[in-house]
């Protein structure tokens, strides 16, 4: 019963209350970059960066109470555990490698969540760490674009009436100055691919549609 003596006295009450509004306030925080991912259609979305800042701030909380260097060990095994979750999240796709965003916007949540713990003036760094994670994710992307619109690659899928197409649709793309990083049959029948490159959007759209046996045309996002 020695583990239950003075749980309710006033003082445990206010640790607890205490560690309630970090933990509600960490939810929060992580929620709102999971709703980012999530709605961007990424892996990792609202209930997996919400468990994660939960977890981290229960973490740190409890190894409070460690004392010594207990408290910095479990501080490291949590980087360390969190750097194995984001590397679930990493895939690679042919050349391509997808997933390090994804994995990156976690490795930001377990940080806001030590910083929530640790509670005051860092409770002002964990809310302005999450409103800089959430721009860097929602406008940096869009920024790059801009400034440089063909650094990046991009998937466009195309329906073909049948296998033969192929070569030429490849072909076409290469003619407008594009370089192609790589291609994937999506489905069978009908025949869709995806085919991934670097180069003027809109002038490869534009070849795309023109060349003979594409059904239909769409980026993917």
């Amino acid at each position: 019963m020695d583990g239950f003596s003075g749980l309710f006295t006033s003082g445990s009450l206010a640790i607890v209350m205490n560690v309630l509004a970090k933990l509600g306030l960490g939810a929060l925080l992580g929620g709102a970059i999971g709703f980012e991912r999530e709605r961007s259609g990424r892996p990792a979305g609202i209930r997996t960066h919400m468990l994660l800042v939960i977890g981290v701030v229960l973490f740190s909380e409890v190894s409070k109470y460690f004392g010594g260097p207990d408290q910095a060990r479990i501080a490291a095994q949590i980087v360390t555990g969190v750097g194995f979750l984001g590397a679930g999240t990493i895939l690679r796709m042919g050349i391509e490698i997808k997933g390090l965003t994804s994995a990156a916007s976690l490795w930001a949540a377990a940080a806001i969540g030590m910083a929530v713990s640790t509670g005051g003036a860092l409770i002002l760094v964990a809310v302005a760490g999450t409103v800089l994670t959430l721009v860097t994710l929602g406008y940096i992307a869009h920024l790059e674009k801009r400034l440089m619109p063909f650094a990046q690659p991009v998937s466009m899928q195309v329906e073909l009436s049948d296998r033969s197409r192929m070569a030429s649709l490849l072909s076409t793309i290469q003619d407008t100055g594009a370089t192609i990083k790589g291609m994937r049959v999506v489905s069978s029948v009908p025949l869709h691919i995806q085919i991934d490159l670097m180069g003027d959007e809109d002038k490869c759209m534009d070849a795309v549609v023109r060349t003979e046996g594409v059904q239909a045309s769409s980026w993917i996002d």
